[in-house]
C-alpha cells in the first residue's frame, strides 16, 4: 500500500512541478505512466527479493527513474527528481534511508547517493542469462559477476556472428545503459519507446543490439524510389503477419518519414494496434484463420469477429515499436503535437551528449591500431576528448547569446577521429617518400 501511495505522489509531485514549455513538449503525463510502474516492478520474482531486504525499494525507484527521470532533457530538472525520490523514499520507508539502501551506489565514498553520476549504476534487466526462460529480471552490475559490460559485449560479438551489417560498436556504459533501459521496455508486454538523440548518438544500433538481447525479430521498412504510403501499408501487412506468430521489434525512424502520413499510422498502431482499412475483406478472413486455432483453444466461439477482434490483440502486445527521432528543430514537437500516441503510448528515452568517460573510449578503441608514441598517446586521446566537449560548450553559448543553432553530434565526433587517422597515414606516407628520396639521392 505504501509503495502505491508513493508512486502516486510521485505521479503527482512530476505533474505539478514538470510542466510542459515549447522546449519540453513532452512533458505530459498521464496514468499510463502510473500504470508502467507497476508494469515493471511485476516483471521481478519474488524468489531474487530472499537474499536482499533492500532490493524491492531499489526495484521501485528503479522503476520510477525509468518512467519518469528518463524523459526529463537537462541536469536542472534530473537533479530535481533525485532529491525528490530521495525525500519520497525517506518517507515511505521510515526504518531506513536511501543513503542505506543505494550505498552501492556510493562511487565518491561520501556516505551519500546524491549525484547524477552515482544514479547511472541503478540498473535492472532481463538479459544476464543468455537462453533463458523464463527471462530473470534482476538487478545488474557494472562491476559484480556476471559483469554486464561481459554480457553486452557478449551479445555483440554474437549478433556481428551472425548478422549481414555487423556493426562496430564500442560497449562503453552510456551505451550499456541505453541497452539495458530499451530491453527493459521491450520485456513489457506491448512495450514501445520513443528513443530521443541527437544523430549519431546510437539509437538505432542499441536498438537492434537490445533486440537481439531479448530474442525478438527486428523488422525495418526500405526505402526505395517512389515509396508512398501505399508500399508503406504493404509493408505493415507483412509486419503484422510476423505478429501473429512471434513478438517482433519495428524500428522506425525520422529518416522513414516521407510523408507525415506515416505517423499517422504509426500514431493508430500504438494506440489501437491496427491501422485503419489496412486489410479488405478477404485479407481479413486470411488473418483471422491464421489465429482461429488458438481462439478454439480458448474455448472461445471461432466466429470471425471473435478471431479477428484475438489477432489484433495478440498483434498488439506482440508489437514492440521503437521510433528513433532527433530533437533538433522544431519538427519533433509538432509531431508529438499533432500525434499525441507518440508520447503517451511510449516509454521515452532522452539520449544525452555522449559523457567523458564514453568520448575517451571511443578514442582509445579506434586509435589502439595506430603507432603512435606511447608517452604521447594519453595526451592526444585527451586532447580529442577535450577538443569536442569544448566545442560543445562554446555550440551552447552560441545558441544563448545569438538564438542560432549549431549541432554538435557524436558522428561529428566519430568523423573527427577518422579524419585525424586519414590524415596521419596521408603525412607517414609523404614523410616515408621524402625520407627515401633524401636517403637515396637522384639515382
Amino acid at each position: 500500500a505504501n509503495i502505491v501511495k508513493g508512486t502516486l505522489d510521485c505521479y503527482n509531485k512530476v505533474c505539478e512541478n514538470m510542466l510542459p514549455t515549447p522546449m519540453k513538449s513532452h512533458y505530459v503525463f498521464n496514468l499510463r505512466d502510473f500504470a508502467r510502474v507497476v508494469q515493471g516492478m511485476m516483471q521481478l520474482p519474488a524468489k531474487v527479493l530472499e537474499d536482499d531486504k533492500y532490493k524491492f525499494s531499489r526495484l521501485w525507484m528503479h522503476e520510477l527513474y525509468r518512467v519518469f527521470y528518463d524523459r526529463l532533457v537537462n541536469d536542472e530538472d534530473r537533479k530535481w527528481f533525485l532529491n525528490y525520490s530521495r525525500e519520497l523514499y525517506n518517507k515511505i520507508y521510515s526504518s531506513t534511508t536511501f543513503d542505506d539502501a543505494f550505498k552501492s551506489l556510493d562511487s565518491n565514498h561520501d556516505g551519500k547517493v546524491d549525484t547524477l553520476e552515482e544514479i547511472r549504476g541503478l540498473m535492472f534487466g532481463n538479459f544476464m542469462v543468455p537462453g533463458a526462460e523464463p527471462r530473470l529480471y534482476d538487478e545488474v552490475s557494472l562491476t559484480g559477476s556476471p559483469n554486464v559490460h561481459t554480457v553486452v559485449e557478449n551479445y555483440l560479438e554474437e549478433y556481428n556472428a551472425m548478422s549481414t551489417k555487423p556493426m562496430e560498436l564500442v560497449m562503453f556504459r552510456f551505451a550499456i545503459e541505453h541497452v539495458t533501459r530499451i530491453t527493459r521496455i521491450l520485456g513489457m508486454s506491448g512495450g514501445n519507446a520513443l528513443l530521443v538523440g541527437v544523430g549519431g548518438s546510437g539509437k538505432q544500433s542499441l536498438s537492434k543490439l537490445a533486440a537481439f538481447c531479448a530474442g525478438y525479430s527486428l523488422f525495418e521498412i526500405t526505402l526505395a524510389r517512389n515509396y508512398s504510403e501505399t508500399e508503406f501499408r504493404d509493408d505493415l501487412k507483412n509486419l503484422y503477419k510476423m505478429l501473429a506468430t512471434s513478438e517482433v521489434v519495428f524500428l522506425f525512424t525520422d529518416a522513414h518519414v516521407l510523408e507525415e502520413g506515416f505517423l499517422e499510422l504509426i500514431n493508430n498502431m500504438l494506440t489501437t494496434g491496427m491501422v485503419p482499412a489496412l486489410y479488405d475483406t478477404d485479407e481479413k478472413d486470411q488473418m483471422c484463420n491464421l489465429v482461429r486455432d488458438e481462439v478454439k483453444k480458448l474455448g472461445l466461439i471461432d466466429s470471425k469477429e471473435t478471431c479477428w477482434s484475438y489477432f489484433i490483440n495478440k498483434c498488439r502486445n506482440n508489437l514492440h515499436l521503437v521510433l528513433a527521432m532527433s530533437p533538433s528543430g522544431d519538427t519533433l514537437r509538432i509531431r508529438c503535437r499533432n500525434f499525441p500516441g507518440l508520447v503517451s503510448a511510449c516509454v521515452i528515452d532522452w539520449f544525452f551528449p555522449w559523457p567523458e568517460d564514453a568520448l575517451l573510449k571511443v578514442a582509445t578503441f579506434f586509435l589502439a591500431e595506430e603507432k603512435l608514441p606511447d608517452e604521447l598517446r594519453p595526451s592526444l586521446l585527451n586532447h580529442m576528448v577535450m577538443v569536442h566537449q569544448t566545442v560543445v560548450e562554446y555550440s551552447s553559448r552560441f545558441t544563448q547569446e545569438l538564438r542560432r543553432f549549431n549541432y554538435v553530434t557524436p558522428k561529428n565526433y566519430l568523423d573527427y577521429i577518422q579524419n585525424y587517422i586519414r590524415m596521419m597515414t596521408e603525412k607517414k606516407k609523404e614523410s616515408a617518400v621524402a625520407v627515401k628520396r633524401l636517403s637515396g639521392g637522384l639515382q
